[in-house]
């Protein structure tokens, strides 16, 4: 047989690629899903947390070291993140109180799923729920006066955020529904008087305190261990726990003075 023409080979290279461009391709064992099987799971929603709530649990802080029971960097790696948060608590109450829009937009909200899905009013007790801060689900928007505007961003949202604020301690109170877009919720801001501003004051430095004295209770379990295993001496851990007492006592001057420097403001305020 004649061999094929350099036309006839370039057809017959063309027609094979477009054979093997045509082809189905295999699907990999692991990816294949039958038609009647489940649609694949979907990776579950992680929710912000609100910014007012106290600090999360972050990476694990440098453990305690026996090798230097005089080492009191633990503890004051363990008190940093609650220094900021209730610095940040303080300065809020002075700086807006609770209808600040930060504060007002970390409010949690539970959102029924029948809800989110649309297939129901989601007003059923004991539904499934996921909680939201309100930033998620509504813009705050501060008004001229005493009123705060929430732009829902969608209608399946309106009753649990209503819900929300009426329930909360903080706000306690119906939102009003606008009557040109019912979209749009109405907060009333109402003026705070210094003895409540003062009595949150005072209850922040509170929880701040106890904060500290769980972080020092912690390490005294610690070096009681150590004493009692043989691993310091005696003297070393007596030394030790004088250095944490002195520990707790600047930390607790610490937060004396910024509490006291918080109520001052409240009377330039």
């Amino acid at each position: 047989m004649a061999p094929a023409s350099p036309a006839r080979q370039l057809q017959l290279q063309l027609l094979r690629r477009a054979f093997r461009l045509a082809a189905p391709t295999e699907t990999s064992p692991l990816t294949r899903r039958p038609l009647h099987a489940s649609a694949a799971a979907l990776k579950k929603r992680k929710i912000a947390a609100a910014s007012n709530s106290p600090p999360a649990t972050g990476p694990p802080a440098a453990a305690p070291n026996a090798q230097d029971p005089l080492d009191l960097s633990s503890v004051e790696a363990a008190l940093a993140p609650h220094d900021a948060h209730y610095r940040s608590a303080l300065r809020t109450i002075l700086h807006g109180g609770r209808f600040n829009p930060s504060v007002l937009g970390a409010l949690p909200v539970a959102v029924p799923v029948a809800a989110r899905s649309g297939s129901g009013s989601g007003s059923a007790s004991g539904e499934p729920s996921t909680v939201f801060p309100l930033r998620e689900l509504a813009q705050v928007v501060p008004r001229g006066g005493r009123s705060i505007s929430l732009l829902v961003n969608d209608r399946a949202y309106v009753k649990p955020i209503m819900s929300a604020v009426q329930s909360s301690r903080e706000f306690n109170q119906q939102p009003q529904r606008s009557g040109d877009n019912d979209l749009e919720l109405l907060l009333k801001v109402e003026p705070e008087r210094r003895e409540e501003l003062a009595r949150r004051v005072r209850e922040t430095a509170h929880a701040w305190r106890d904060k500290v004295r769980q972080a020092r209770t912690r390490h005294d379990k610690v070096l009681k261990a150590w004493r009692r295993d043989g691993t310091v001496l005696v003297d070393v851990v007596r030394r030790a726990e004088r250095e944490l007492q002195r520990l707790q006592d600047a930390k607790m001057a610490e937060i004396d003075r910024d509490e006291a420097a918080a109520i001052r403001g409240l009377d330039r305020n």
